[in-house]
């Protein structure tokens, strides 16, 4: 058998959706592709008919590539192909290549003819290229729940023949849509909630509150460390500190003990909201289940977010802690947000906190606090980190 050139041939996702604006999407999509894969050598990268291919990549550098690659948003799919000429004893002769180095007791093939013009259509490649392999290796065809699955796209001048696919997160390219402001502390909810959105695409800045000196640094520690993770996804981004000790004690002075948690979180978003309206942030990402503590009820939920102007989005609103817990593994941030802290706002938590705030109450404790010298000083005393993704 010849030698044969190898390429990564990419599929996006979300992408294909976007008519008109498709092409703004896939540049963006390939910068990001370049970014994450900027130490590993390869000749080009190329797109072509909705698919984005790596030319000239070393087969033993593809676990390097695939743990790089599924950390691109907007990705469904990357597989190793060879890359041959558009013709059937050439693909045949590459699938046997592929089966000459991979253990299987069964195995299917699945085609795909994107050049309509190439006188096999996809069944008939199937079937053709399946009766060859099982000649040379006397294996069974399994259509349902095959052993190995051996991919060929068929394009114009060249087919691609491949067998080990990895599957992205889909979604939208990083850092193609408007930016947001994410409230983000060191625990397990809102990195996956960050995650989330920039799943969406959106640009994500974070900010995270915190009551040194009367807690520890361990928090802040702890989100430099979740923010390093998310910028393999991100790739770069601005984290902000913000003090909020004085903020808390003045509540604790004039505001009843059992509506501590609630009117922190109303400060935090009322901080967030004036720092974003300078910012050009146009909403505010929070990590919040509905039900699962005190502060997320429905009506704690309303009397929280009635103090923002900015729409605020919740994207774990419907999930449970189990499915929070098996993504923030899946992203890689749980086992930094498990590690010990002390959190700004559970550290004053009473013994019985308000479970279902009536929003009129809280208004009218509202009206007995003046926080706007607080408001600035705790505006005027952020620390600011900007981050950039320096590989993996």
């Amino acid at each position: 058998m010849s030698k044969k050139n190898y390429s990564i041939l990419i599929h996006y996702s979300e992408i294909a959706l976007k008519l008109n604006n498709r092409p703004y999407f896939e540049r963006i999509f390939i910068k990001n592709i370049k970014t994450h894969i900027a130490d590993l050598k390869y000749s080009k990268i190329k797109l072509l008919q909705a698919r984005v291919f790596i030319h000239d990549v070393k087969p033993r550098d593809w676990d390097c590539y695939k743990s790089k690659l599924s950390k691109v948003m907007g990705m469904q799919n990357a597989t190793l192909m060879i890359e041959v000429n558009t013709n059937l004893d050439l693909i045949k002769d590459a699938a046997a290549q592929i089966i000459d180095k991979i253990e299987f007791k069964n195995f299917r093939i699945t085609a795909k003819r994107q050049f309509k013009q190439f006188k096999y259509n996809s069944n008939d490649i199937s079937v053709i290229v399946g009766e060859h392999v099982q000649n040379i290796s006397n294996k069974p065809v399994n259509l349902n729940f095959p052993d190995m699955n051996i991919i060929i796209e068929i394009l114009k001048d060249k087919t691609y023949v491949g067998v080990d696919k990895i599957v992205g997160f889909s979604g939208m390219p990083a850092r193609c849509q408007e930016q947001a402001l994410c409230l983000l502390s060191s625990g397990i909810d809102s990195p996956v909630a960050s995650f989330e959105m920039i799943k969406r695409g959106i640009k994500l800045d974070f900010i995270h509150f915190h009551s040194y000196p009367a807690i520890n640094k361990q928090s802040i520690n702890n989100v430099k460390k979740i923010m390093e993770v998310l910028l393999q996804y991100q790739l770069k981004s601005i984290l902000y500190l913000v003090p909020i000790l004085d903020i808390q004690q003045k509540i604790m002075e004039i505001i009843p003990d059992k509506f501590w948690v609630i009117f922190f979180r109303r400060a935090m978003l009322k901080i967030a909201n004036l720092f974003a309206s300078k910012n050009k942030q146009v909403a505010i990402i929070t990590g919040d289940s509905v039900g699962q503590v005190a502060s997320q009820t429905l009506s704690n939920i309303r009397a929280t977010s009635e103090i923002s102007t900015l729409p605020v989005l919740r994207p774990l609103s419907g999930m449970n802690k189990n499915e929070i817990i098996n993504k923030a593994k899946k992203i890689g941030t749980y086992d930094i947000s498990i590690k010990p802290y002390q959190d700004c706002c559970s550290y004053f938590v009473p013994i019985h906190p308000e479970t279902k705030a009536n929003l009129n109450e809280v208004l009218n404790l509202d009206t007995k606090l003046d926080l706007e010298h607080e408001y600035n000083e705790a505006l005027n005393n952020i620390d600011k980190f900007s981050i950039k993704f320096l590989g993996d």
